[in-house]
């Protein structure tokens, strides 16, 4: 396991690697925000927390839409297990 002093060590080094790689800042910046909607870039502060808030809460349901049908297929598999034993014991 890496020490925190190991950790630092190579931090620092990836972050001297990605200064010497970038001599413009902007240039960086500018690559980073091509990826971002336009929509997003223009909108207010605000309005992009709120947009935060509801992917997070889209997020939320999922998961648990996720959980719920896993649980599901799990006691389907079991109930399908048990039936094809029944009818084994039955021929």
């Amino acid at each position: 396991m890496a020490t925190l002093e190991d950790l630092e060590d190579l931090e620092r080094t990836q972050d001297d690697n990605n200064e010497s790689k970038d001599t413009d800042g902007d240039a960086s910046m500018a690559d980073a925000d091509q990826g971002i909607d336009p929509e997003i870039l223009n909108a207010s502060t605000q309005d992009v927390i709120n947009r935060k808030r509801l992917l997070d809460n889209e997020l939320r349901v999922m998961k648990l839409e996720y959980q719920r049908l896993t649980h599901e297929k799990t006691s389907m598999n079991s109930k399908i297990k048990d039936n094809q034993d029944k009818i084994e014991n039955n021929r």
